[in-house]
C-alpha cells in the first residue's frame, strides 16, 4: 500500500477510535458500487504524447472498463453547535483497451479520498475546518488518445467562516492551502507538483418557495452565491534561481433550484472567469468556465441525471506542449444517466456521454464517447 492510502487509513482509524471511546460514532450514506463500461476514441489533431512513458499512437481506440468502489459518512459529533463528520471514497478501476499499433494496454486505477469537516458556532457565525487527502495510482497509463488522468497524491486544509448579515443573506471568506505531487517518474508531469494557497470572499443570498410552498415540510428553495478568488501555486521543480510563481484572480457565480418536493426536479449552474499571470510569463493564460448540473423524476422510481461542461482557456503566448487536463483544459462534456430505485437501499443506473478535450498540443483535440452500467447497493446499519 502507498505511503498516501496509509495514510487515508490511519487518519480514518484515528478518529474511528476517537469517535468510539465517546460513544457517538454513527456511520451513514454508505454504498457499495460496481460497475462496467464501454468507451471509444476518436483523433481530431495530434496525439504525439509527453506524459506517459509509452510512444505509440492510432487514430482511434477502445477501451472497456470494471470497477468498484465504497464510500461513506462517520459522524462522530453533532450537537452543541459543533460536529465532527468524515467522509470517505475507495475505488478500483480494471481496463481493457484495443487499437493502439504497440501494444494494447491494461491500466488499473486506485483511487481514495478522505475528507473531515469540523465546525462549530463562533462569534455568531459558523467557523469550518475542512482537511482532505485525496490519492490516485495508475499502472500502465495508455498513451492519447485514451486519456487517463495522471496519478497524484494531495492533501489541502480549508478554513471558512461564515456569517449571517441579514435574513436569508450571509458573507463568507475562506482561506485555502493544498500540495499537489504527481507520482508518475515523468519530467513533464513532476514540473507541475505544486503548493497553492487561496483566499476567497463572497454572499450567498438564500431564497424560500413561493407561497404555495409555505408548508414546513416542503424543502423548495433556490441560493444565489457570488464569489472573489486570489490563487497563488508555487512551483519547486520549475524554474533554475527563479522559482515559478503564479498570481491568479477569479470572479464567479452559482445559482442551484430546488423543486423536488412540488416539481421533482433541481438544477445548478456554476459559472467563473480566471486571470492568471505568472514570473515565467510563458504560462500566462486567462480562462473561463460554465458548469451546469440537473436531475428530474420520472415517476416514483426513476431519476434522470444531466450535467454539462464548457471550458475554455487562451495562453498568452505559444505554447510548445500542454498536459491534457492540468496545462490544456479546453473541453466540452457531457453526460447523462437514468437511474431506476429497483428497491430500499438498491438502485441500477446506466448512462452516456460525449467529451472533446484538448491533448498535449493547443489546437488537437480527442474525443470520448462513453456507456456505462453501475448498480449501487446502500446498506442500511
Amino acid at each position: 500500500m502507498n505511503r498516501q492510502g496509509m495514510v487515508m487509513l490511519g487518519v480514518l482509524a484515528l478518529l474511528l477510535g476517537t469517535g468510539t471511546a465517546s460513544g457517538q460514532v454513527r456511520l451513514e450514506n454508505v454504498s457499495i458500487t460496481m460497475g462496467v463500461g464501454g468507451e471509444m476514441y476518436g483523433s481530431d489533431g495530434n496525439f504525439l504524447s509527453i506524459a506517459v512513458p509509452q510512444v505509440d499512437s492510432t487514430d482511434s481506440a477502445l477501451g472497456a472498463s470494471g470497477d468498484m468502489g465504497a464510500a461513506g459518512t462517520l459522524i462522530f459529533m453533532a450537537d452543541n453547535g459543533r460536529s465532527l463528520i468524515t467522509e470517505f471514497d475507495f475505488g478500483m478501476r480494471q481496463f481493457w483497451t484495443g487499437g493502439f499499433q504497440a501494444r494494447n494496454y491494461a491500466p488499473r486505477e486506485l483511487s481514495g479520498r478522505v475528507r473531515a469537516n469540523y465546525s462549530q458556532h463562533f462569534g455568531g457565525g459558523t467557523l469550518a475546518v475542512i482537511p482532505s487527502l485525496d490519492s490516485r495510482r495508475i499502472a500502465d497509463r495508455p498513451p492519447l488518445p485514451l486519456y487517463l488522468a495522471p496519478g497524484y497524491s494531495a492533501g489541502a486544509v480549508v478554513a471558512n467562516y461564515s456569517r449571517a448579515v441579514a435574513t436569508d443573506l450571509a458573507f463568507y471568506g475562506q482561506l485555502t492551502g493544498e500540495t499537489k505531487d504527481y507520482t508518475a517518474d515523468l519530467p513533464a508531469l513532476d514540473d507541475l507538483d505544486r503548493r497553492s494557497a487561496g483566499l476567497e470572499a463572497g454572499v450567498q443570498m438564500f431564497f424560500r418557495g413561493g407561497p404555495e410552498t409555505s408548508d414546513p415540510q416542503i424543502r423548495d428553495h433556490s441560493t444565489l452565491r457570488f464569489f472573489g478568488t486570489y490563487l497563488h501555486h508555487s512551483y519547486p521543480k520549475q524554474g533554475e534561481g527563479l522559482l515559478r510563481r503564479d498570481n491568479a484572480a477569479r470572479i464567479g457565480g452559482e445559482f442551484t433550484l430546488d423543486r423536488r418536493d412540488t416539481q421533482g426536479f433541481q438544477l445548478a449552474l456554476r459559472a467563473h472567469g480566471t486571470r492568471s499571470r505568472s514570473n515565467s510569463r510563458r504560462v500566462d493564460y486567462n480562462a473561463g468556465r460554465i458548469e451546469v448540473e440537473g436531475s428530474v423524476e420520472l415517476g416514483e422510481d426513476t431519476q434522470l441525471d444531466l450535467q454539462g461542461l464548457w471550458a475554455v482557456k487562451r495562453y498568452i503566448n505559444q505554447q510548445d506542449f500542454l498536459i491534457p487536463g492540468e496545462e490544456a483544459d479546453n473541453a466540452t462534456i457531457v453526460f447523462a444517466q437514468v437511474t431506476r430505485f429497483l428497491r430500499d437501499g438498491v438502485r441500477a443506473g446506466i448512462g452516456g456521454g460525449w467529451r472533446r478535450a484538448e491533448t498535449n498540443f493547443s489546437g488537437a483535440y480527442y474525443q470520448r464517447f462513453s456507456m456505462s452500467f453501475s448498480l449501487t447497493v446502500s446498506p442500511r446499519f
